[in-house]
């Protein structure tokens, strides 16, 4: 629970360090994206002498030993907590970007292991520039990805291409403004340490910024189906292409407006995958366990003997949609 909330607490944390004690032995857990680290129990009373090595070290510990990320700085902007990050790019130069962490809007995940995807408003100076039309601002999407898989951006461009030649997938994605890949993966202290197989499952964070897009649970009757419409022939086209969403839900179903009309869109791939991927994808099960087809829920789907087909998605379209209503 402690490390759940620390988690969650705390802005893009690289791991956190915990101590378990029972009775007079101690074990040191490390806790991140990809699972946890425990180390061989030390006993404090026999071995006297290393523990107080231990906690001589432990306290030396500056906020990045202890996990925190020190490139998203907390600031005070207007009584409320902020996070800043800067770092140069190779197009635009230096980038700025205010991360809105206290927002009522800011969309945050409880738990030990996995994406620990973050949705927060951001403001930036230099996306300002380059991008003078974005009426509802933006937001930044923080995440930890697998290492295996085809990353975000890369599958998002390949949907653009895709836009270009079909009206039912152009203006119905995500227009990814600017991101970022951290290039310090999870598997660095596992290969370090000798754990066997540090590479599986290895994670690196990633930041995405996209304009802000509003949520399809806040649409009625003819207009939620208009917009869930729209989604789902976005989503077909795409399969037909060679992108596979997997991940259908009612977060990842989003609509703005243009030229007076609702536009739906189908979002977040950080969980696709495209046809002619190559080699493992991850150890992780891809789709949002309420909204997923029941053959992928099944034991045998749990296993991975389940093909992952477009008419799991689309059960996940229905399962959304009555959710929703």
């Amino acid at each position: 629970m402690y490390a759940a909330e620390m988690f969650a607490a705390n802005l893009a944390v690289n791991h956190l360090i915990n101590l378990i004690v029972i009775d007079d032995v101690m074990w040191i857990w490390y806790y991140d994206r990809q699972g946890t680290i425990q180390s061989s129990g030390i006993n404090f009373i026999q071995d006297l002498p290393r523990f107080m090595v231990l906690l001589y070290a432990l306290q030396r510990f500056g906020l990045e030993d202890w996990g925190r990320n020190k490139d998203f700085l907390p600031v005070q902007v207007e009584g409320k907590q902020c996070h800043e990050f800067n770092i140069k790019d190779v197009e635009l130069g230096e980038v700025d970007l205010l991360l809105h962490t206290s927002h009522d809007e800011r969309v945050t995940h409880y738990g030990l292991q996995g994406r620990a995807t973050n949705v927060v408003p951001v403001t930036s100076k230099a996306l300002a520039k380059k991008y003078d039309n974005l009426p509802d601002g933006m937001v930044a999407k923080i995440f930890w990805g697998e290492v295996d898989r085809t990353s975000e951006p890369e599958i998002l461009k390949r949907v653009e291409e895709i836009a270009k030649a079909h009206d039912t997938v152009k203006n119905h994605i995500p227009k990814l403004l600017w991101h970022h890949t951290f290039t310090n993966p999870t598997s660095a202290i596992r290969e370090a340490l000798g754990v066997p197989e540090p590479t599986k499952g290895s994670r690196v964070l990633y930041v995405l910024v996209f304009p802000k897009l509003l949520p399809i649970t806040e649409l009625y009757n003819k207009e939620l189906f208009d917009v869930w419409c729209q989604c789902i022939l976005c989503h077909l086209t795409l399969w037909k292409e060679g992108v596979y969403h997997r991940d259908v839900s009612p977060g990842n179903l989003m609509w703005y407006w243009k030229d007076g009309k609702r536009i739906g869109v189908l979002n977040d791939y950080d969980l696709s995958s495209l046809a002619n991927d190559q080699g493992p994808r991850g150890n992780e099960r891809t789709g949002t366990v309420p909204f997923m087809a029941l053959d992928l829920l099944s034991v045998k789907g749990q296993r991975g003997e389940v093909k992952h087909l477009y008419r799991h998605d689309l059960e996940s379209f229905i399962w959304c949609f009555a959710w929703i209503c």
